[in-house]
Protein backbone atom coordinates (compact mmCIF):
# COMPACT_ATOMS: atom_id res chain seq x y z
CA UNK A 1 0.00 0.00 0.00
CA UNK A 2 1.37 3.42 -0.98
CA UNK A 3 1.10 6.15 1.64
CA UNK A 4 -0.40 9.33 0.19
CA UNK A 5 1.52 11.98 2.15
CA UNK A 6 0.02 14.87 0.18
CA UNK A 7 -3.52 13.63 0.82
CA UNK A 8 -2.76 13.05 4.50
CA UNK A 9 -1.35 16.56 4.94
CA UNK A 10 -4.32 18.07 3.08
CA UNK A 11 -6.69 16.18 5.38
CA UNK A 12 -4.72 17.34 8.42
CA UNK A 13 -4.82 20.94 7.22
CA UNK A 14 -8.60 20.74 6.76
CA UNK A 15 -8.99 19.31 10.26
CA UNK A 16 -7.26 22.37 11.71
CA UNK A 17 -10.01 24.73 10.69
CA UNK A 18 -12.15 25.48 13.74
CA UNK A 19 -15.84 24.64 13.53
CA UNK A 20 -16.67 27.80 15.48
CA UNK A 21 -14.15 30.31 16.71
CA UNK A 22 -14.85 33.72 18.17
CA UNK A 23 -11.27 34.75 18.91
CA UNK A 24 -7.73 33.45 18.95
CA UNK A 25 -8.01 33.24 22.73
CA UNK A 26 -10.59 30.46 22.39
CA UNK A 27 -8.51 28.25 20.16
CA UNK A 28 -6.17 25.47 21.20
CA UNK A 29 -3.97 23.51 18.84
CA UNK A 30 -5.81 20.73 17.02
CA UNK A 31 -4.68 17.19 17.69
CA UNK A 32 -3.69 15.60 14.40
CA UNK A 33 -4.63 12.00 13.65
CA UNK A 34 -2.35 9.40 12.17
CA UNK A 35 1.38 9.12 11.82
CA UNK A 36 2.26 11.76 9.22
CA UNK A 37 5.95 12.59 9.15
CA UNK A 38 6.81 16.28 9.04
CA UNK A 39 8.34 17.28 5.70
CA UNK A 40 12.07 18.01 5.86
CA UNK A 41 13.40 21.49 5.09
CA UNK A 42 16.78 23.14 4.85
CA UNK A 43 16.46 26.91 5.19
CA UNK A 44 18.86 29.72 6.04
CA UNK A 45 18.33 31.75 9.17
CA UNK A 46 18.89 35.52 9.31
CA UNK A 47 22.62 34.96 9.79
CA UNK A 48 22.77 32.72 6.71
CA UNK A 49 23.27 29.44 8.59
CA UNK A 50 21.21 26.61 7.10
CA UNK A 51 18.82 24.95 9.55
CA UNK A 52 17.31 21.52 8.88
CA UNK A 53 14.26 20.13 10.64
CA UNK A 54 16.05 16.79 11.01
CA UNK A 55 18.68 18.51 13.17
CA UNK A 56 16.02 18.82 15.87
CA UNK A 57 15.04 15.12 15.82
CA UNK A 58 14.83 13.89 19.40
CA UNK A 59 13.06 17.00 20.65
CA UNK A 60 9.67 18.54 19.83
CA UNK A 61 9.53 21.53 17.48
CA UNK A 62 6.83 24.10 16.79
CA UNK A 63 7.10 25.22 13.16
CA UNK A 64 5.30 28.50 12.54
CA UNK A 65 4.82 29.90 9.03
CA UNK A 66 4.43 33.69 8.86
CA UNK A 67 4.98 36.84 6.76
CA UNK A 68 5.66 40.49 7.61
CA UNK A 69 2.52 41.73 5.79
CA UNK A 70 0.20 39.37 7.73
CA UNK A 71 -1.47 41.21 10.69
CA UNK A 72 -2.11 38.07 12.81
CA UNK A 73 1.47 36.94 12.16
CA UNK A 74 2.74 40.31 13.35
CA UNK A 75 0.83 39.91 16.61
CA UNK A 76 1.97 36.32 17.12
CA UNK A 77 5.71 36.68 16.63
CA UNK A 78 6.50 38.37 19.96
CA UNK A 79 4.21 35.86 21.73
CA UNK A 80 6.12 32.99 20.12
CA UNK A 81 9.38 34.48 21.41
CA UNK A 82 7.85 34.66 24.90
CA UNK A 83 6.63 31.06 24.60
CA UNK A 84 10.11 29.93 23.60
CA UNK A 85 11.45 31.63 26.73
CA UNK A 86 8.76 29.93 28.86
CA UNK A 87 9.73 26.55 27.42
CA UNK A 88 13.47 27.12 27.95
CA UNK A 89 13.47 24.52 30.74
CA UNK A 90 12.46 21.84 28.21
CA UNK A 91 14.07 20.43 25.06
CA UNK A 92 11.38 22.19 22.98
CA UNK A 93 12.27 24.40 19.99
CA UNK A 94 10.27 27.00 18.07
CA UNK A 95 11.13 27.93 14.48
CA UNK A 96 9.47 30.84 12.65
CA UNK A 97 9.59 30.33 8.88
CA UNK A 98 9.06 33.53 6.94
CA UNK A 99 7.42 33.19 3.53
CA UNK A 100 8.68 35.52 0.85
CA UNK A 101 10.00 38.59 2.66
CA UNK A 102 13.51 39.90 2.08
CA UNK A 103 16.09 39.82 4.86
CA UNK A 104 16.07 43.63 4.94
CA UNK A 105 12.29 43.78 5.30
CA UNK A 106 12.34 41.18 8.10
CA UNK A 107 15.11 43.00 9.96
CA UNK A 108 13.20 46.30 9.68
CA UNK A 109 10.07 44.57 10.95
CA UNK A 110 11.96 42.99 13.90
CA UNK A 111 13.43 46.40 14.82
CA UNK A 112 9.86 47.65 15.31
CA UNK A 113 8.33 44.39 16.59
CA UNK A 114 11.06 42.55 18.48
CA UNK A 115 10.95 38.78 18.89
CA UNK A 116 14.14 38.20 20.90
CA UNK A 117 15.94 34.88 20.44
CA UNK A 118 13.27 33.48 18.13
CA UNK A 119 14.94 31.64 15.24
CA UNK A 120 13.72 33.16 11.97
CA UNK A 121 14.19 31.00 8.88
CA UNK A 122 13.86 32.27 5.31
CA UNK A 123 11.67 30.56 2.72
CA UNK A 124 11.99 33.21 0.02
CA UNK A 125 10.17 31.24 -2.69
CA UNK A 126 7.85 29.22 -0.38
CA UNK A 127 9.35 25.98 -1.69
CA UNK A 128 9.82 24.58 1.83
CA UNK A 129 6.23 25.53 2.77
CA UNK A 130 4.72 23.71 -0.23
CA UNK A 131 5.20 20.15 1.14
CA UNK A 132 3.52 21.32 4.36
CA UNK A 133 0.56 22.52 2.22
CA UNK A 134 1.06 26.05 3.49
CA UNK A 135 0.51 29.03 1.22
CA UNK A 136 1.03 32.71 1.88
CA UNK A 137 -2.71 33.31 1.43
CA UNK A 138 -3.53 31.25 4.53
CA UNK A 139 -1.12 32.52 7.19
CA UNK A 140 -0.33 32.05 9.99
CA UNK A 141 0.00 28.26 10.16
CA UNK A 142 1.73 26.28 12.88
CA UNK A 143 2.51 22.60 13.36
CA UNK A 144 3.95 20.88 16.42
CA UNK A 145 6.26 18.01 15.56
CA UNK A 146 7.06 15.35 18.16
CA UNK A 147 10.49 13.91 19.02
CA UNK A 148 10.15 11.30 16.28
CA UNK A 149 9.32 13.84 13.54
CA UNK A 150 5.58 13.11 13.49
CA UNK A 151 3.03 15.93 13.17
CA UNK A 152 1.00 15.97 16.41
CA UNK A 153 -0.69 19.37 16.72
CA UNK A 154 -1.58 22.15 14.33
CA UNK A 155 -3.26 25.49 13.84
CA UNK A 156 -4.44 27.53 10.89
CA UNK A 157 -4.98 31.14 11.86
CA UNK A 158 -4.05 33.20 14.85
CA UNK A 159 -3.55 31.69 18.29
CA UNK A 160 -2.87 33.17 21.69
CA UNK A 161 0.60 31.75 22.29
CA UNK A 162 0.46 33.12 25.87
CA UNK A 163 -2.34 30.67 26.66
CA UNK A 164 -1.45 28.32 29.54
CA UNK A 165 -3.53 25.63 27.81
CA UNK A 166 -1.46 25.83 24.62
CA UNK A 167 1.74 25.76 26.68
CA UNK A 168 0.45 22.60 28.41
CA UNK A 169 -0.26 21.03 25.02
CA UNK A 170 3.31 21.73 23.89
CA UNK A 171 4.89 20.64 27.18
CA UNK A 172 3.06 17.31 26.87
CA UNK A 173 5.08 16.65 23.70
CA UNK A 174 8.31 16.88 25.72
CA UNK A 175 7.06 14.15 28.07
CA UNK A 176 5.95 11.80 25.29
Amino acid sequence: MIFDRRGALSLLAASLLPARASAANDLLLAELPGQVEAPEFALPDLAGKVQRLSTFRGRPVLVNFWAVWCPPCRRELAELAELRKSLADTPFEILAINLGDSVERIKTFLANYPAPNLPILLDADSSAAAPWHVSASGLPVAYAVDRSGILRLGAIGERNWRSPDIERQLRALTAA
